[in-house]
């Protein structure tokens, strides 16, 4: 019965485990929750709708670092507004992607021995959804351990049948009104996988490469023009050769041309502004059908596109004999041998380069010009631009907008084919007989334009994008109007990494006012980026990854949330490492002992008196005062998506003012029988409100903790801490007054202080006297709490006596001592003196640069001018001590 919810047996269960063991209550809570459908969203409610959708991981997918900050930061969001009375949504689900599980089949094909098209097209599919059958959800279950209370009856797949009609629906629709057409253009283009990718499937790595200089002739002349390339090979593709215009050594060639060397090709020699006239020679070879921007010059100038490659990046039938069939890298040794024994050969030096590489096959990037399908951009662009101008849709961090305008405005249109068997096929069917091409919602049987029955469908599928941007209306049932669709869509934030800010974000806000005339989201929060401690990103290739089920199988689920959102700033860089996860567990343990302490002191046949705040105890008033402070504090993060700030206004609540404050006056009032009913109410009452209000963060420990509190007369009780009423404020009446216990707490962290650097033993017995210029009455009074919590009895200053000084905002605390070497005091003093008077030098110089001062952040503004505050004091405390002790 030890596990059972005490609602549940009617029980006050008075004492938790001795030890907090998260594999005991986490999969014990989860299925709770989940058995009792607290994470469903009723379309039908009357409760205002709150949504969010999930940045669907890939089917492929293991959960890392950046889905569990990810994740958690939603699923705070989704708790929250949860608790605050919302129909929270949050929509689950996974993509198909298209080239990650296609190259999985693959490989275990390979391992029978075969390959996709030994198999044929139709049982290669089969095998695809046989695959994702038995692996498909494994990331969907890892994001359960992490604590996720997404809408599981909700989740949906990219290629189910609903979301499928979807994506043809919208494709149909774009074709027919022009906005989707066919073209021939260059692509990024993977010669392992022999597909167009994007860019999003592409990481530039810096490499070492070089940059070579060779001759081309020039017709009718003796001279040549030097060129520098850095892929010798595509030279058998060139066009052209580009001049800047005003560069004075070659505007005497512009206008003729030149006979490319191995290929006798006479290409011309065009000016362009494209051309930086300082890199390389100045001059720059053309081949429009083999690089992205040689192709725009190429458009401008009406050059030739010549395809010298085969998909597998083997030279074609466009270059001479000697060289077909060549891979493009032993094509390119052979050019140069070549060249050399023509010297047309110049030079050979060093150069950095960024390559593209294929993020799934890891082969380098052969940009090719290929027959694809395209998406007309602009169009579609206007509404999303005009969003992001008129605040309409925000973005947080508010930096991203300038980034998201950008590529909009300067948007290109979209490739969405994919040479691949996985994924949407383009509803797109030719006819043998015409050139008619036929769409439409259902499959043809005959050509539109000729009714000829000899049709056939494109072999190529739509990139993963085409369905992913549908993601915020068609997991609710788009293009139908169903109930999920009216409630649930717009979403109110979208949570997801920057890097996708154009591939998804832009997309999707296009594609909801496509398919719905709005906004799909009102708000963008961009999650931090997790690197290592050198400040690298995660990568496998580098070895720094931490993955979070190791944590969590380690230190709890609740260690792993609390210690990725402690650490990660609104849209800043994480610098992680597997200790961190350590501090994290400790503030978990830190909040299930002193639960422990507290409950020992409890009563369990005697019911939780009512607060009377009037006659509870200074620093108990002071205890609610700064709960209602944090709570506030919370609330106003969470709705500035501040939700670090928010972490770290709960860690010192519960830390520091309800443990190391809290339950440590307690214990003067625990042996008070007058006392100790209000003291236990009190302390109650704030732990069950700081779990209902940390539920959102940590839900598996508050929840344990929560169920095994007895029941307060001042709080209304759920059947779960997950669907109790989030605190907003207290419903007491504490007196302004409380806030005076904060100076007897300055005053008495200021003994431990001194005392810790007059190395004085903890169980000594001090004299203290304190001058202050307020609250007299509550100093005084407190005398028991110097003695309790400082060891420390509070009275005059005596003449014959040395004084150690901390100084404060409005008092001096004076701490006795006695048998100390007074030689040794005045040298740290001095010391001390002399590092803190250096701290302050440079923070007032960098308060009065005026750069610093208008460029830094409000907050960073505000801190520096606390932390000049504080070392002012610690100053004046080390020139009074000296004082005294020089006297």
């Amino acid at each position: 019965m030890r596990n059972i919810p005490s609602f549940i047996t009617g029980l006050f269960m008075a004492q938790l485990d001795k030890t907090y063991d998260p594999k005991n209550y986490e999969a014990k809570w989860y299925k709770f929750w989940t058995d009792k459908g607290y994470f469903h969203a009723d379309s039908s409610s009357k409760k205002p709708p709150y949504t969010i959708i999930i940045p669907p991981p890939n089917v492929t997918d293991r959960l890392h670092m950046g889905h569990g900050l990810n994740n958690t930061i939603q699923d705070i969001l989704i708790r929250w507004k949860r608790m605050s009375g919302f129909e929270a949504c949050w929509l689950p689900g996974t993509d198909h992607a298209g080239i990650a599980t296609q190259m999985m089949v693959e490989k275990s094909l390979a391992k029978e021995g075969l390959t996709k098209e030994q198999l044929g097209r139709e049982k290669f599919t089969q095998r695809l959804h046989d695959w994702k059958e038995r692996n498909g959800n494994i990331i969907i279950d890892q994001l359960k351990r992490l604590g996720s209370s997404a809408d599981w009856e909700r989740e949906a797949y990219t290629m189910d049948p609903k979301l499928s009609l979807a994506v043809r629906k919208i494709f149909v629709m774009l074709y027919e009104e022009g906005s989707i057409y066919r073209g021939e253009r260059l692509v990024n283009w993977d010669p392992t996988l022999l597909t167009a990718i994007s860019d999003d499937e592409i990481e530039n790595e810096e490499k070492s490469g070089s940059l070579w200089v060779f001759k081309y002739p020039v017709v009718g002349t003796t001279e040549f023009i030097s060129i520098a390339t850095t892929r010798p090979e595509t030279m058998l593709g060139d066009t052209g050769v580009a001049v800047h215009p005003e560069d004075e050594r070659y505007k005497k060639f512009i206008g003729k041309k030149v006979k490319l060397p191995l290929v006798g090709r006479e290409i011309p020699i065009i000016a362009d502004e494209y051309v930086k006239s300082e890199f390389g020679t100045g001059a720059v070879k053309m081949t429009p059908a083999h690089d992205f921007n040689d192709f725009e010059v190429g458009k401008r100038h009406n050059l030739a596109m010549i395809n010298i490659f085969h998909p597998n990046a083997t030279l074609n039938e466009n270059v001479p004999e000697k060289y077909r069939g060549l891979d493009r890298f032993v094509a390119r040794k052979q050019i140069l041998k070549d060249l050399k024994e023509l010297d047309l050969f110049e030079s050979e030096k060093g150069h950095k380069l960024s390559v593209p590489i294929s993020d799934r096959s890891k082969d380098v990037i052969e940009p090719r010009l290929s027959k694809q399908w395209y998406v007309r951009m602009k169009g579609l662009a206007a509404p999303a631009v005009e969003a992001a101008k008129t605040n309409e849709l925000s973005f947080y961090p508010d930096s991203w907008k300038k980034t998201y305008l950008y590529w909009l405005e300067n948007v290109q249109d979209w490739c969405i084919s994919r040479q691949l068997w996985w994924g949407h096929r383009i509803p797109i069917w030719y006819c043998n007989d015409c050139s008619g091409v036929t769409t439409g919602m259902t499959d043809p049987t005959e050509c539109k334009e000729c009714k000829s029955k000899n049709i056939h469908q494109d072999e190529d599928v739509l990139d993963t994008w085409f369905s992913s941007w549908l993601w915020p209306v068609s997991p609710f049932g788009w293009p139908e109007e169903t109930a999920d669709l009216k409630k649930f869509y717009p979403s109110n934030v979208l949570v997801t990494g920057a890097d996708i800010i154009y591939l998804w974000v832009a997309r999707m806000v296009m594609a909801g006012f496509k398919t719905m005339g709005t906004l799909p989201f009102q708000d963008v929060y961009f999650n931090s980026i997790i690197c290592d401690k050198q400040g690298r990103k995660f990568s496998k290739t580098l070895g720094n990854g931490i993955d979070p089920l190791e944590m969590i199988d380690l230190y709890g689920a609740d260690a792993v949330r609390f210690t990725c959102i402690s650490l990660a700033p609104l849209g800043g860089r994480v610098r992680m490492s597997t200790e961190d996860f350590a501090s994290g567990s400790r503030f978990i343990n830190k909040i299930w002992n002193a639960s422990r302490f507290m409950l020992s002191h409890a009563n369990p046949d005697q019911p939780i008196a009512s607060i009377q705040v009037d006659k509870l105890a200074l620093p108990e008033q002071w205890l609610l005062s700064e709960l209602d402070e944090t709570i506030k504090k919370v609330g106003k993060h969470l709705e500035n998506y501040r939700i670090n700030d928010a972490v770290d206004a709960l860690y010192h609540f519960l830390w520091g003012s309800f443990c190391d404050w809290g339950l440590e006056c307690a214990k003067l009032s625990f042996s008070n029988p007058q006392t100790k009913d209000q003291t236990i109410s009190v302390l109650v009452y704030v732990l069950e409100t700081s779990l209902r209000l940390a539920s959102p963060f940590i839900p598996f420990i508050s929840e344990e903790i929560w169920h095994n509190l007895p029941k307060h007369p001042d709080i209304k009780k759920s059947e779960s801490l997950c669907i109790s009423e989030y605190p907003t404020g207290l419903n007491l009446n504490v007196p302004a007054g409380a806030r005076d216990w904060t100076l007897v707490q300055e005053c008495i962290s200021a003994v431990r202080a001194l005392r810790a650097q007059a190395e004085i033993e903890p169980s000594k017995m001090l004299s203290i006297h304190i001058k202050s210029t307020q609250n007299h009455e509550v100093l005084a009074s407190a005398a028991p709490w110097f003695v309790a919590l400082a060891k420390a009895k509070v009275g005059a200053l005596n003449a014959k006596n040395k004084y150690l000084v901390q100084v404060g905002k409005g008092y001096e605390v004076f701490m006795a001592v006695d048998a100390i070497d007074n030689e040794k005091q005045l040298k740290r003093l001095n010391s001390e003196h002399q590092r803190v008077s250096k701290i302050i030098l440079g923070l007032e110089k960098k308060l009065g640069d005026a750069n610093f001062v208008d460029r830094a952040p409000e907050d960073v503004i505000l801190s520096t001018k606390a932390q000049l505050e504080n070392m002012n004091y610690q100053r004046k405390s080390l020139e009074v001590s000296l004082e005294n002790f020089k006297a």
